[in-house]
């Protein structure tokens, strides 16, 4: 499927932001922090690096593709020696589901999802000590990999007596490994707002309340560890749900995206008259929810009208008069297409935006978005980011909550159209703010910032006057000023730098040990 994908020209949801973080590493950048994305923001450490590095010496398809191949095997292996089920039905579902799969393009998340489930086989098979070493390595691949084990884990640890013992080993054993995750998590926090959305709690619920009907008739297994199983799984959706700020939003969904059809098949033997020859009444509902888990990788193989704006070809003309108006003081602006490519080949340029992939990372600037703005509100914005250029893409799908701009970019005076190549208009916004900005400066005369370099994790800058000067880049305590001064946060998550002289300054991105505990401990003393 990867290949059939490959030479199609159809990408993977996900692709443009994992080759981003790819190409960070192998650059020489780290995995800490990145400037060109969201006003800068915390990388690869956050959401998990040992895909990306992997992937510096062997091509992170073929990770993917052996990963996604482990999946089912050991899924397999994990439900006969732990449930004692012998069944290869569902095993063959879970392969059409991870040939699937690609379509989404989470490849870290597939990778964490295979060692975590080899180790779930290796537990079954009473070794949980060896169990979570993979598990260990999946955590920092993707938490969500162990996340979305959870509900078999609680599940287990209710009903069977028998491997509570084994289950209570291997969270000792792994326990090293959750605690330095969530110190990392913690020592690199920034805000983060994932969609929560009704409609896909129905359907997860849904799946869960399904799964306990089929359980209560069905014919083959005990029915009582697949009640329990489906009603944690809905528990922890409604508990996600009704959380304030949930850090997992919709991404509860993806125990049904990835164990729905799998667990169905393993049910679908029920007591019930079968109202078809060759068939039982579970395969209506079996039929109905793995059509709604297939829906969204199906549509990217039949969304043509998405497709050209993932190609290089479609954003080559915008790059072009982006590189004539290079300027180290500016960010640019891309209205966000709806596959989000943007976030790649701008970045890739040479040329930092406002924003970047992950939509919850907008929650550090860009929140206004998910609610209504006018023309105001967005001109300020734009200032306050230090954007002097805005990109419009023109037929092309934009991101829902980018489709305001265009009319706002047309329609207000505060924008001067200066280019139109190919399928996109570029505007400037007059009287727009620089990245590095004079608040407050000393004698000496009128002060003056430029930035002469600008860099993934670090910037070179010079004034004219000491003084106070903002920066317009999100605040952290990781950053180190080379020069007479000091850097202090601001309550908009920028940087106030105080300058004792005029001269060139740079602000480079340094994590040590001693930094990283020292921010570790300042999230308990607030």
């Amino acid at each position: 499927m990867t290949v059939l994908m490959r030479a199609a020209g159809v990408p993977g949801w996900d692709d443009a932001a994992h080759l981003y973080k790819i190409m960070l590493l192998r650059d020489g950048d780290s995995i800490f922090w990145d400037t060109y994305w969201y006003g800068g923001g915390y990388g690869a450490i956050t959401y998990g690096f040992v895909f990306y590095w992997l992937a510096q010496y062997v091509p992170g398809k073929l990770i993917a593709i052996l990963a996604a191949g482990a999946v089912p095997v050991s899924f397999y292996l994990y439900v006969r020696d732990m449930w004692r089920i012998d069944d290869p039905w569902p095993a063959w579902g879970f392969a059409l589901v991870m040939t699937a799969y690609p379509a989404h393009g989470q490849d870290p998340f597939v990778l964490a999802l295979a060692l975590t489930l080899v180790g779930l086989a290796l537990l079954a098979r009473g070794r949980p000590v060896w169990a979570a070493l993979p598990v260990s390595v999946g955590i920092f691949a993707n938490p969500m990999g162990l996340v979305v084990v959870t509900p078999f884990v609680i599940g287990d640890l209710i009903v069977r007596r028998e491997a509570r013992r084994r289950y209570l080993l291997w969270i000792a054993a792994l326990a090293p490994a959750v605690l330095l995750r969530l110190a990392v998590g913690l020592a690199f926090s920034e805000p983060g707002a994932y969609l929560n959305e009704t409609s896909q709690l129905l359907v997860f619920v849904g799946f869960a309340f399904v799964g306990v009907a089929l359980a209560g008739v069905n014919a083959a297994h005990p029915r009582r560890p697949f009640l329990v199983l489906f009603l944690v799984y809905a528990a922890l959706c409604v508990g996600s749900f009704i959380t304030p700020g949930s850090p997992l939003g919709n991404n509860i969904g993806r125990f049904f995206m990835v164990f729905g059809l799998p667990l169905l098949l393993l049910l679908r033997h029920t007591r019930l008259r079968q109202p078809f020859r060759h068939g039982d009444l579970a395969v209506v509902a079996i039929a109905a929810f793995a059509i709604l888990q297939f829906a969204t990788a199906a549509s990217h193989f039949f969304n043509a009208v998405e497709r050209p704006q993932t190609t290089r070809a479609y954003f080559a003309p915008a790059l072009a008069v982006a590189e004539d108006l290079r300027d180290p003081d500016y960010r640019l602006h891309v209205v966000a297409l709806r596959r989000h490519w943007e976030a790649l080949y701008f970045p890739e340029a040479g040329h930092p935006i406002t924003r970047g992939w992950y939509r919850q990372a907008d929650a550090i600037h860009n929140a206004f978005f998910y609610a209504p703005y006018d023309s105001d509100e967005y001109v300020s914005w734009l200032r306050s980011m230090g954007v002097r250029y805005v990109f419009l893409p023109l037929q092309a799908p934009l991101d829902p909550w980018s489709l305001p701009e265009a009319g706002l970019l047309e329609g207000s005076s505060a924008f001067r159209l200066v280019a139109q190549p190919g399928e996109w208009r570029v505007y400037r916004l007059v009287d727009a703010e620089p990245i590095l900005v004079p608040e407050a400066a000393g004698p000496g005369g009128p002060a003056r910032g430029d930035i002469s370099f600008f860099g993934h994790e670090r910037i070179i800058f010079s004034v004219t006057a000491p003084g106070v000067y903002r920066m317009k880049v999100t605040s952290s305590p990781y950053w180190v000023l080379d020069g007479p001064g000091r850097v202090e946060p601001r309550r908009d998550r920028f940087m106030d730098l105080h300058l004792s002289r005029a001269g060139t300054y740079t602000l480079r991105f340094e994590v040590t040990p001693a930094k990283a505990l020292d921010s570790l401990a300042g999230r308990f003393r607030r």
